[in-house]
């Protein structure tokens, strides 16, 4: 509050005695309306300056404004929705067989997913932001091996190789890597014929394969 009272101050204070009169008597402005037109500006500039540290203050990030947030979430103590966290955690509810090389592996429910940003009809996950995210997948199934791809807009960013278990077992990958604004990440199967678990999450349901992402730092 007191940094809020300072920044008012430094509007309005020093404009309303001294300076309005400085304004008021300028000789360099030739009639009252150019004097008020230029107090106006001299207000609006110092306005414009309140309202982009006030929404510095208030969120954390350089470019916002007082303008832009939203004050209604702010009086319930919550930020707008643009800060809310960004991540995903959905996992396999349908074991899938048949599966060919390169198709993407959809995990069709969520634990959580704030904005949608993971998509269940698809399989895949539209980053909102440009950033540094860390991504985690398991993959449950009990054929041969085979090997799952994180991909990037279209490129393998990293691998796992899920070994023939001789019966029904996992195997883990987890990366952190800088994805760009918009970019479509998924996890495909490189291999043919293969068979992926799913289950509900009920105890004694084993076999669960999973996939989840969290943005750990906006660029």
């Amino acid at each position: 509050m007191s940094m809020f009272l300072a920044l008012l101050f430094y509007v309005y204070l020093p404009i309303s005695s001294s300076k309005l009169t400085t304004l008021l008597k300028d000789k360099n402005l030739t009639s009252l309306e150019e004097r008020l037109a230029n107090l106006e500006q001299t207000i609006e500039r110092r306005l414009n300056v309140t309202e982009r540290v006030l929404g510095q203050l208030l969120t954390g990030k350089d470019n916002d404004n007082l303008e832009d947030i939203d004050v209604l979430a702010l009086r319930s103590g919550i930020l707008s929705a643009k800060s809310a966290p960004i991540l995903f955690s959905a996992y396999k509810w349908s074991s899938e067989s048949s599966i060919s090389t390169r198709a993407i592996i959809r995990f069709e429910r969520t634990y959580i997913n704030p904005g949608n940003h993971y998509h269940t009809e698809d399989g895949i996950f539209i980053a909102p932001v440009t950033g540094i995210y860390m991504f985690h997948w398991t993959i449950a199934t009990g054929g041969s091996s085979f090997s799952t791809q994180l991909m990037v807009a279209g490129s393998v960013r990293a691998s796992n190789l899920v070994p023939h278990p001789g019966g029904a077992d996992s195997s883990s990958a987890m990366v952190i890597i800088s994805v760009n604004k918009e970019d479509h990440v998924w996890i495909q199967i490189y291999g043919s014929l293969e068979h992926v678990y799913g289950s509900s999450t009920a105890i004694g349901n084993n076999y669960q394969s999973t996939f989840s992402g969290i943005l750990l730092q906006a660029s």
